[in-house]
């Protein structure tokens, strides 16, 4: 493409603004919240009987694709969580497929207290959106829906294939989305675009921590608050164990992109009785690793802090178990899709993240994957999330452009 034709493009972003905002205000404010249930005994968080749930944000954006006149359909394991899939070009075989990756569900909005404005009465102020979802992953979901809509126009060009998707399940990884669609071969491309990192368009990222979730149980002896010495305390036994877990040393060579690994106790639940010593207490921890290091090394390293604990405070018995886990990935720095997306965005650095996106799997899958964002990750997974405006209508227009200039014959 030529300077006049890559300007076109890029101003057709800005065309599609009021569809952009419109949009995303509406899926924003259905709500897509995904939890694991056993995090949330009984009722889900946010009034959720279902997690995710993303099959209410498909049919809205199937309404969009049917007044565009764009082929989609539906793959799932459930119907109430299913993909969306469109597709654009000749189809011709050996020529390139690219895939636009994004997700419909959302992290539960948390502290409301810590909220300025009803979390899912999404909306728009002084040239930015608000709400939960409107960063991730929505907003940017919108943006890229509007950027198919702009490829689409070219679609006889492209001798390939370009594929929008919007997935479920990705902020838990439970099994619906995917993790199922790879396993039954409902994925099928050379190179992807994953717009689910934020860095306004200003990074690159082509590398991923490995993840590693563990479970810990700490079993003790009941008794009568009265008396507690008759009892063995698993919340003092579960309290040092995180005391010990904060100053732990992971052995590691710092990684030049990724950094060093990192570890979080993100949920903590024991007893159920002030006048009773808790016999039962539970901990979740997330650990963030990088190449060279192995998820047997990590468990081995947290499974001698236990026993080292066990061993002072008698009575106490702690169990370990594996809840999920992925490797490092990375794409290589010089490989198509990067280049493509640097004549672009040519100020773009080249990163990695600890956390994890949906080119994670692609990655180990053999395609080029790569993630590369509008918005700004201060509001990732907290209150008062927001992405500006303009954020979502540029990047519409430089998307369409970076994957016409990759596919377009």
């Amino acid at each position: 493409m030529n300077k006049t034709e890559i300007k076109q493009i890029h101003a057709r972003g800005e065309e599609l603004r009021d569809f952009i905002v419109e949009t995303t205000i509406e899926i924003a404010r259905v709500r897509t919240v995904n939890y694991d249930p056993a995090d949330y005994p009984g009722e889900g968080p946010d009034g959720m009987d279902l997690p995710g749930h993303e099959a209410r944000v498909v049919e809205r954006l199937e309404r969009v694709l049917d007044g565009w006149h764009l082929p989609h359909h539906r793959e799932g394991r459930i119907p109430e969580r299913p993909a969306l899939f469109a597709s654009v070009g000749r189809k011709e075989k050996g020529a390139r497929r690219m895939m636009l990756l994004l997700h419909t569900d959302t992290v539960p909005s948390g502290d409301r207290s810590a909220w300025r404005f009803d979390p899912f009465d999404a909306h728009e102020k002084g040239g930015k959106l608000y709400g939960r979802g409107v960063l991730d992953n929505k907003g940017p979901l919108v943006s890229a829906l509007a950027a198919f809509k702009i490829i689409s126009e070219q679609a006889e060009q492209i001798p390939g294939e370009v594929i929008f998707a919007a997935l479920p399940d990705e902020e838990v990884q439970a099994g619906y989305g995917l993790d199922w669609l790879l396993a039954n071969g409902k994925i099928a491309c050379d190179e992807a675009v994953v717009p689910d990192i934020a860095g306004e368009m200003k990074e690159i990222n082509i590398a991923e921590k490995g993840r590693l979730g563990l479970s810990i149980t700490v079993r003790g002896k009941s008794a009568h608050a009265m008396d507690p010495s008759q009892g063995v305390s698993a919340a003092y036994g579960l309290a040092q164990l995180v005391l010990e877990l904060e100053k732990m040393k992971m052995p590691h060579t710092k990684h030049p992109i990724l950094g060093r690994p990192t570890l979080n106790v993100g949920i903590i639940k024991g007893g159920n009785a002030a006048n009773a010593v808790p016999d039962l207490a539970q901990a979740v921890v997330d650990i963030r690793y990088v190449p060279g290091q192995k998820e047997a090394a990590i468990k081995k390293q947290i499974k001698d802090l236990c026993a080292g604990i066990a061993k002072k405070r008698k009575g106490l018995r702690f169990t370990v178990e594996a809840r999920r886990g992925a490797p490092p990935i990375a794409v290589k720095p010089d490989a198509p899709i990067v280049k493509t997306i640097l004549a672009h965005a040519p100020k773009a650095q080249i990163v990695g993240t600890g956390g994890g996106t949906f080119a994670h799997a692609l990655v180990e899958q053999g395609i080029d994957a790569v993630g590369w964002s509008p918005g700004n990750e201060k509001t990732y997974h907290q209150a008062n999330e927001e992405i500006a405006v303009k954020q979502l209508t540029t990047y519409a227009g430089r998307l369409a452009a970076v994957v016409l200039d990759r596919v377009a014959g």
